[in-house]
């Protein structure tokens, strides 16, 4: 079952010895468990990034840039819809942003130029740019999405591992700080709890590791 903000901010409270207490607002209190869930959220992501990983199409009609969404966050992969079957796109080095036609490009046997991408601020910048319209598909993590009303819940996949409880001592620890009270118990809790969570997050795919990305043919890419 999802954790509400509700939820968080008692527990909160709790753990900071504060249910009574208004020396942190509710408000206040909510901006510090949004800033817990960040963290939480970087630190699941950092550890295996594919626990939030969505994807969603793109379309380019002219020229080689198109938006990013809004809800964009980290990039995990790019495909290109040449009918209706998928091909990997490449990231190009910043060093390569002129390499963008045939004569800076090594040609393949079909004489095409492999198409290659580059987020460049809110966009993601394709190469070369006679060859950058087309379908595509982005495979990308969202940012996290903040509590706003006591109804509001996490990620489920951040509660019912119980990993939830980062947020709650993040939260308490802020509260106690702010109070001026120790803070050494929550803080090594705290800590206890992340080793906790970036251990078994990184280990999510027990039943096979990582194989080496085969790059040989990168040239023959479409």
């Amino acid at each position: 079952m999802a954790t509400t903000l509700l939820q968080l901010r008692t527990r909160a409270r709790q753990r900071a010895d504060a249910v009574n207490s208004t020396f942190v607002t509710d408000s206040e209190l909510t901006n510090l468990i949004n800033l817990g869930l960040s963290e939480l959220y970087d630190l699941v992501v950092s550890s295996f990034e594919d626990y939030f990983t969505i994807s969603t199409t793109l379309t380019v009609a002219s020229g080689n840039t198109v938006a990013l969404p809004v809800t964009f966050y980290k990039l995990r992969g790019l495909d290109y819809n040449n009918n209706g079957s998928y091909q990997s796109v490449r990231e190009f080095s910043f060093n390569e942003r002129n390499s963008s036609s045939p004569s800076t490009l090594y040609w393949t046997r079909q004489y095409t130029v492999p198409r290659k991408y580059r987020i460049v601020g809110d966009n993601l910048l394709l190469q070369p740019e006679s060859q950058s319209t087309g379908l595509y598909r982005l495979w990308y993590v969202p940012a996290p999405t903040f509590l706003v009303t006591d109804a509001d819940v996490i990620p489920e996949s951040l509660s019912k591992f119980g990993w939830d409880d980062y947020i709650v001592l993040w939260a308490a620890e802020r509260m106690l700080s702010k109070e001026e009270s120790p803070i050494t118990d929550v803080v090594a809790e705290r800590m206890q709890v992340a080793g906790r969570i970036a251990k078994m997050a990184s280990d999510r795919q027990v039943d096979q590791s990582e194989t080496v990305q085969d790059v040989r043919n990168e040239w023959n890419e479409y």
